[in-house]
């Protein structure tokens, strides 16, 4: 069962046992989808490759993927005395790596995000407040965009900001997520800048990213890793997905900020009991903090949410095994298309051309693993 709302006054769900949460009821153009649905399709991944430390290669930490148009993965090495992009064909084999450690043209102090659009690779450096753009047939440095956050329309009470991610619109525009640093919320805000780095939006919105929780004897902040994480990704079709990951409630706006509708699943949360919640991290003062500012009883609903090139969302929903997370595949429109278990040790980064790219560090070698998944939907 489906229901669209048009009007937020009216509430109603697949459950009878279950109200909206006010977030949903207080907005136009919803659809919400009956409890307990199910999937249409059952989905496999079948594993094509896998790519580790090698004699050539040898990772420290990764976490970033990108595939361009002949199917060459792009690693971005995060690991600070091996910074660098590493890049493997589409079977696996080692060609080369972009960049290194340093400060100077080609170099990085970190990097945020890669992105490939029209046979280039564009590599944002948060500590150095510039994005870089490599051209894929030589993989040299072509071009080098200042980033500079003065420009952006900053209350002066907001704190540092952090250009952290990239999406190419189009051959002359960039929409750039700057990340904000204040005591309590880490937040998300996003602007349109062009090739040469000058802003040329207002902001066009801002999501609260990551609640921090306060200690009262120390003063010190942490991250509260039962709330909701702030989540958002543009599509293929250039829609802008935003969620915070409390509630299966996913809004969708252009990439002007204007709102387009949205969807909604109810969902079981995994229940949080009151020691768990205290020895999630062996520290007083997380224990304080978390005390002085009330202990939940449930998990967020879902930890990531990651956008295909065929404008589904996938989602890594938290159930009562906490040994895996249940990957939900869910349409454009928010009809649920299959739900897929993996060990929670595994990362999905990147789903392109009907592939899953993972990350994933190995207990027993403590070696990173990349993985090249075929999805098959039947």
């Amino acid at each position: 069962m489906v229901i669209i709302l048009a009007l937020s006054a009216f509430s109603c769900t697949g459950d009878p046992e279950q109200d909206l949460p006010e977030s949903v009821k207080e907005l136009e153009n919803v659809t919400i989808h009956e409890y307990g649905s199910e999937p249409s399709y059952s989905l496999s991944l079948n594993r094509l490759l896998t790519i580790t430390d090698s004699e050539e290669v040898l990772f420290g930490r990764i976490g970033i993927i990108e595939v361009d148009e002949a199917d060459r993965i792009y690693i971005r090495e995060g690991a600070r005395e091996n910074l660098g992009i590493y890049v493997f064909d589409s079977e696996g084999t080692y060609l080369t790596k972009i960049g290194r450690s340093g400060d100077g043209p080609g170099e990085f102090r970190s990097i945020m995000d890669l992105k490939i659009h029209d046979n280039q690779l564009f590599a944002v450096d948060g500590s150095l407040f510039r994005l870089q753009i490599f051209e894929l047939d030589t993989f040299s440095l072509v071009r080098e965009i200042p980033i500079d956050p003065t420009q952006l329309d900053q209350p002066d009470n907001e704190g540092f900001w952090i250009p952290t991610k990239v999406h190419v619109l189009n051959d002359d525009t960039l929409l750039m997520t700057f990340m904000n640093l204040t005591s309590g919320m880490i937040t998300k805000s996003y602007y349109k800048l062009n090739l040469d780095g000058d802003v040329m939006s207002d902001r066009i919105m801002s999501i609260d990213h990551i609640n921090q929780l306060s200690d009262p004897v120390s003063g010190s902040v942490i991250f509260d890793p039962f709330s909701g994480i702030g989540r958002s990704g543009i599509s293929a079709d250039n829609k802008f997905y935003t969620t915070f990951s409390d509630e299966m409630l996913f809004r969708v706006y252009d990439t002007n900020g204007n709102y387009l509708r949205a969807f909604y699943h109810p969902f079981n949360h995994s229940s949080l009991s009151r020691n768990e919640a205290l020895n999630f991290h062996d520290s007083e003062s997380f224990r304080r903090a978390l005390q002085h500012n009330g202990i939940p009883d449930k998990w967020r609903a879902f930890e990531n949410m990651v956008l295909d090139d065929e404008n589904r969302i996938w989602v890594s929903t938290i159930t009562d095994d906490k040994d895996t997370y249940e990957w939900w595949v869910i349409e454009s429109d928010g009809t649920l298309l299959a739900k897929k278990e993996l060990p929670r040790s595994v990362f999905i980064q990147t789903i392109i051309r009907n592939h899953v790219y993972t990350v994933k560090l190995d207990d027993d070698t403590s070696q990173w693993q990349v993985g090249k998944y075929e999805i098959e939907l039947r």
